[in-house]
C-alpha cells in the first residue's frame, strides 16, 4: 500500500529499494523490479552500501565491484527504466577514528579507500556515493550501540586555541574510550600537523582528516550531472609502471591486499606486488603482503568461486580445512609460451577445471572489458583459459583482450595506480575532469591521453591522488 499512497501523497519522493551490500543486491533486484511485481511501478532506485558483510573490517570498500556491472547489466534485460538511480547509500570505516588510533599509515590508506570505491564504483554506473558520518567526536561517536566510526571531520572543541573548561568528552558521548586512550589528544598542535592533521582547523575544534581530502579531489570537480567515460591505466604495452624494463622486482611497494576475501581479478599489467603469484611446493599459487596495522599476510587463490560475488577469491593456504586451490601448470602443445592452470583437488573434470577469465558484464563500464574482469574455473578448450606465468617475476597474463587493448594481468582486487575520466559538460564546466589514484608506497610517472591527443606527461607521489580538469 505504501507505493500508491506516495504517490499520490509524495509524488517528489523517490523510493530507493534494498539498502545493503554489494553481495546480495541483484537477487533483490531481480525480484523487485520484475515488471510482473506490483511495486516495481513505484520503485526509482536501487540503494546499496559498501560493507563486506563479515567481521573483517578491512575488507569494507573491496568486495563486489563486479557485482555492480551485473546489477547495470541485469536493468538493460529487464528494460529498467533508464533514469533508475543506483545509489552507493551507506559508508563508512570502522572502527574508532583515525585520530584516536593515531597511526597515519591508516588514516591515509582509509581515505585511498574511499576514492578507490568512488571510482570503481562510477565506472560501473553508480550515479553517487554517501558518506555515512560527516562528523563525529573523537572517538567516533555518539552511537547508542556503541558501533564507533570513522569520518571526514572530527569535533575536538577542546582542542581549539582559547578553549576553556571543554571537557575532552561531552556529556552526550556514553562510550568512554573502547579503545584505549585518544592518540591525537596525547599530540602537540605541531605534531598533529606534521602527520597530516592541519593545525588552522584544530584551532578552531576541527580535526581535519584525509579522507576529506581525498573525497575532496573528486566531490569538487566531478558535480552533479558528471557521467563516468572510458579510461583505464595501462601500461601493458612497455615498461610496467612499478617495474622498469629488465628488472625481474615487483614494484609499488607492500601488497596490502594479499588478504583472505579479496576478489581475484585481471587488469592491465603493472610489474606490482598486486600482481605477483608464487607457484608454491604445495603446487598453490600464492600471494604476499601485510594489512593496514602492518600485520603480515598471505592468501592462495581458491578453488571454487564465492556463491554471491561470482568468481574466485583469496582465501587460507590451507588445503584440508578451507578452500585453497592445488593447480597444475599444463603447457599448450601447440604454443611454446602458453600454459593452462588446472585445478587439480576439485570435483569436476579436468577438461572444465581451467583457470579461465569470466567476462565482466556491463561490457566493464567506464572501464572496459580489462578493467576488473574476475575469474573462475570453466572450459579449457576456450582462449580464455591460456595464460603466460614468468616465475621470476610472477605475472600470470592472459593475451585474450589483445584486440580490444592489450594483456592483462592476474590481480589481487585492483591496481595500485588507479584513474576516473569524466564528461563534466553537463555540470557546466569546461568538460572534462580525470582523477588519478596511487595507492602504492612508490612514485607512478604517466602519460595523460585522450585519444590520440597527448594532454599531460606528469609523476603521482606515493599514496596521493590527484585531479586534472
Amino acid at each position: 500500500h505504501l507505493g500508491p499512497q506516495l504517490a499520490e501523497s509524495h509524488p517528489d519522493i523517490k523510493l530507493l529499494i534494498f539498502d545493503h551490500n554489494k553481495d546480495h543486491v541483484i537477487h533483490w533486484a531481480k525480484y523487485l523490479l520484475d515488471s510482473n511485481h506490483p511495486a516495481s511501478q513505484y520503485i526509482d532506485g536501487t540503494a546499496y552500501h559498501w560493507y563486506a558483510g563479515g567481521m573483517d573490517r578491512l575488507l569494507d570498500g573491496a568486495q563486489g565491484n563486479p557485482n555492480m556491472h551485473r546489477l547495470l547489466s541485469e536493468f538493460d534485460v529487464m528494460n529498467v527504466d533508464k533514469k533508475h538511480l543506483v545509489l552507493g547509500s551507506e559508508a563508512c570505516h570502522c572502527p574508532s577514528t583515525g585520530y584516536a588510533g593515531g597511526d597515519l599509515n591508516i588514516a591515509w590508506a582509509r581515505a585511498s579507500r574511499n576514492a578507490h570505491t568512488i571510482l570503481a564504483d562510477l565506472a560501473a554506473g553508480s550515479n553517487g556515493f554517501i558518506e555515512w558520518n560527516l562528523i563525529l567526536d573523537s572517538v567516533g561517536g555518539p552511537n547508542h550501540l556503541g558501533n564507533m566510526c570513522d569520518s571526514p571531520l572530527l569535533a575536538v572543541p577542546h582542542r581549539a586555541l582559547g578553549a576553556q573548561d571543554v571537557p575532552v568528552q561531552l556529556d552526550f558521548e556514553h562510550a568512554g574510550y573502547p579503545f584505549g586512550p585518544v592518540f591525537g589528544d596525547q599530540k602537540t598542535r605541531d605534531e598533529l600537523n606534521a602527520i597530516g592533521i592541519p593545525a588552522k582547523y584544530l584551532d578552531v575544534g576541527v580535526v581535519v582528516q584525509p579522507m576529506y581530502y581525498y573525497v575532496g579531489h573528486i566531490t569538487k570537480f566531478v558535480r552533479p550531472g558528471s557521467r563516468a567515460v572510458h579510461g583505464l591505466v595501462d601500461s601493458s604495452f612497455k615498461d610496467r609502471t612499478f617495474r622498469p624494463k629488465g628488472q625481474s622486482v615487483a614494484g609499488g611497494g607492500i601488497n596490502d591486499l594479499a588478504r583472505n576475501g579479496i576478489e581475484v581479478t585481471v587488469w592491465p599489467c603493472e610489474g606490482s606486488t598486486r600482481q605477483e603469484w608464487n607457484y608454491n611446493n604445495d603446487k598453490q599459487f600464492q600471494v604476499f603482503g601485510h594489512d593496514w596495522l602492518g600485520v603480515p599476510t598471505t592468501s592462495c587463490l581458491s578453488k571454487r568461486a564465492e556463491k554471491d560475488l561470482g568468481g574466485l577469491m583469496l582465501t587460507i593456504c590451507n588445503m584440508t580445512e578451507h578452500d585453497s586451490g592445488v593447480f597444475d601448470i599444463v603447457p599448450v602443445e601447440e604454443d611454446s609460451g602458453k600454459i593452462k592452470i588446472v585445478l587439480a583437488n576439485g570435483k569436476v573434470g579436468a577438461d572444465r577445471s581451467c583457470l579461465i577469465i569470466q567476462p565482466l558484464r556491463n561490457y566493464g563500464g567506464a572501464y572496459g572489458p580489462r578493467g576488473g574482469a574476475q575469474v573462475n574455473l570453466g572450459d579449457c578448450a576456450h582462449s580464455w583459459a591460456e595464460w603466460s606465468y614468468d616465475q621470476e617475476t610472477g605475472e600470470i597474463l592472459s593475451s585474450v583482450y589483445s584486440d580490444v587493448g592489450g594483456d592483462v594481468c592476474l590481480t589481487t582486487g585492483w591496481p595500485f595506480l588507479q584513474v576516473g575520466a569524466f564528461d563534466t559538460s553537463a555540470a557546466g564546466d569546461d568538460g572534462k575532469t580525470v582523477v588519478i589514484l596511487n595507492e602504492a608506497g612508490e612514485s607512478a610517472n604517466f602519460v595523460l591521453k585522450d585519444g590520440d591527443d597527448l594532454i599531460l606527461t606528469s609523476s603521482i607521489p606515493p599514496h596521493s591522488i590527484q585531479t586534472v580538469a
